[in-house]
């Protein structure tokens, strides 16, 4: 059996992410049905992931530190994102975060489990202890598809052109 270490490492696209209350209400697709995100898995143990909602608004100003407060707030409810260290239980097809950062600061310092389970490049995970998401307890459940070395390769092809000022 391979490890599952192994065969989490690499960069990973969102597909979806949905949320199933546990009160058995209906499902939910909080960040859109077309959500943007990915996930990274380093083999030195950290990651980050980011999921961004599929119908994000530009702010009005072009300078990210007058972002009126309506911009700001939509932004906040229509992203997730932190990082940290990840360990994994080959056993319980799990995969456990400890997060040092995240945008929801009450995340921090803390940890979260996620069942998984592979189909080729394809990522299933759901949550295993319910999350707080509007007002109800929900578990998530998130599809990911592997980005292969060459597609990655061709998105960095089309950034170099691309001048980032601090």
């Amino acid at each position: 059996m391979a490890s599952l270490k192994n065969e989490l490492v690499g960069t990973w696209r969102l597909l979806s992410y949905i949320e199933l209350p546990l009160d058995g209400g209906d499902s939910g697709f909080p960040m859109g049905k077309s959500p943007k995100g990915l996930l990274i898995y380093a083999p030195d143990g950290h990651m980050s992931v980011q999921i961004s909602a599929s119908q994000e608004q530009k702010y009005i100003s072009g300078d990210r530190m007058n972002a009126t407060e309506v911009e700001l707030s939509e932004r906040m409810r229509g992203y997730i994102a932190f990082s940290g260290k990840y360990t994994v239980d080959n056993k319980a097809a799990s995969v456990s975060y400890s997060i040092q950062t995240s945008l929801f600061p009450n995340w921090e310092g803390g940890k979260q489990l996620r069942k998984i389970d592979f189909e080729g490049d394809i990522l299933y995970q759901k949550s295993f202890d319910p999350i707080l998401s509007d007002g109800r307890l929900v578990h998530s459940y998130i599809t990911w598809q592997k980005v292969e070395k060459e597609a990655g390769e061709e998105v960095l092809k089309d950034v170099e052109g691309i001048s980032i000022s601090a």
